[in-house]
């Protein structure tokens, strides 16, 4: 495996080999949650030039330092690769292999193509206007019969592994080119796997802007928590509001909404966070996880059908026991609703998108589509000007990354 210090190597240079099969460096996609090099590659094989892989790349240490960090690293990686051979779902991507290499380990993972709806909602404030409510339910029944698969595994004996996905976020769910929903990135996922990594620890994992209140408040979580976290990214992107980030609120309301029995929780939620690796918003999203009310949800959730609103009240409730029980119960909930409305397929969502990409045109221009994603484009019409394959192109960077301080909210007319 080529050494961090060579990085970035040229494209096209060997990064390691396994039998017959060479890896080659395509492109530095950044680094991941445990300090591994991710990395995308086109995989080599006598027959020729074949598929693109992600690889999680840990170089083996150098000092003593670097050791202990490494056996940590190497454990969480560790435990991924063995909770993916239980999760064989087309709703989820897939982990290959782990391979051991002289100078480090590389996770060897399914490279998917598509949009996330991170980036698709970046493209639907771009234009405007948001998606339908039927593509809104198509990508919710998908991404709640993942987690169904998800939170139902069991080991070899039978015994229920209590998977717990905790990352369900905009990031995490992508549409491919055919229109298949794929949920992503189990690498924090909590579970009873034998030789698990522990990861009790008093904060949320994943990203805290889409925690179920459990999680921010260091309790002890289960699969309604992945529910919760899948309806404030469903609210955000059928509306661009966001629970924790309530733009009618001043400081002032938010602290007196809190009972003093919430204000304890609160305080003891952020002292015990103390010295952990949590991002500046991280408290101000636990004071909206702790005071959001009905209300709330009500005029976030203001414009859509009112069958939707009752799917969103369910999901976002702060007492889980008041949640959908399962995912299994929200993927047949969504799926009744889509059989209220007209036929809608993936190859309905994928033509919706390349819509959304053909009116939002020349604005996309400030959007940056990460270098993982691609592989929508739209048609070829004299009418409608046209997109590359993947929307990173010449004309420069296009940017999804919003600022946590952002206010996210629906948007007016594209200016």
């Amino acid at each position: 495996m080529t050494r961090p210090s060579d990085f970035p190597p040229d494209r096209g240079v060997v990064l390691f080999t396994q039998g017959d099969t060479a890896y080659e460096f395509y492109r530095d996609l950044g680094t991941g949650r445990v300090g591994e090099r991710v990395l995308l590659a086109q995989v080599r094989t006598p027959r020729g030039l074949g598929s693109s892989v992600v690889l999680k790349c840990l170089p083996r240490p150098d000092t003593a330092e670097e050791a202990e960090h490494f056996q940590r690293a190497r454990a969480r990686l560790e435990e991924e690769v063995r909770l993916a051979r239980h999760l064989q779902h087309p709703r989820i991507a897939r982990i290959q292999g782990l391979v051991e290499l002289t100078h480090g380990l590389c996770v060897v993972m399914e490279h998917l193509e598509g949009l996330t709806l991170n980036t698709l909602l970046s493209v639907a404030q771009a234009r405007g206007r948001y998606f339908s409510e039927s593509f809104l339910l198509h990508v919710g029944a998908e991404a709640a019969a993942a987690l169904e698969h998800a939170h139902t595994r069991t080991d070899e004996a039978g015994t229920p592994l209590g998977i717990v996905h905790r990352d369900v976020n905009p990031g995490r769910i992508r549409l491919g080119p055919r229109g298949e929903v794929r949920l992503t990135d189990f690498g924090i996922a909590l579970s009873r796997l034998t030789g698990r990594v522990a990861t009790s620890f008093p904060r949320a994992q994943g990203d805290v802007l889409y925690a179920a209140p459990e999680s921010l408040l260091g309790e002890a979580v289960d699969a309604r928590a992945d529910l919760f976290s899948l309806g404030l990214t469903l609210l955000e992107f059928a509306t661009g509001r966001h629970l924790y980030d309530p733009g009618h609120l001043l400081a002032e309301e938010l602290e007196a909404r809190l009972s003093k029995e919430e204000q304890e929780q609160v305080l003891a939620a952020s002292v015990a966070s103390l010295g952990l690796d949590l991002p500046p918003f991280a408290e101000d999203a636990l004071r909206c996880a702790m005071v959001f009310r009905s209300e709330d949800v009500e005029r976030a959730a203001e414009g859509l059908s009112v069958p939707l609103r009752d799917i969103l009240h369910t999901l976002l409730r702060r007492d889980p026991a008041e949640r959908f029980a399962t995912a299994s119960e929200l993927e047949s909930v969504l799926r009744a609703r889509q059989a209220q409305q007209p036929p809608y397929s993936g190859e309905d969502a994928v033509k919706e998108v390349q819509q959304a990409l053909a009116e939002a045109d020349t604005l996309l221009w400030d959007v940056e589509v990460p270098d993982d994603e691609g592989g929508i484009s739209v048609p070829v019409e004299d009418e409608i000007p046209t997109q590359p394959a993947s929307p990173r192109d010449s004309r420069g960077p296009l940017k999804t990354q919003r600022h946590p301080d952002e206010v996210t909210t629906a948007p007016g007319r594209a200016t």
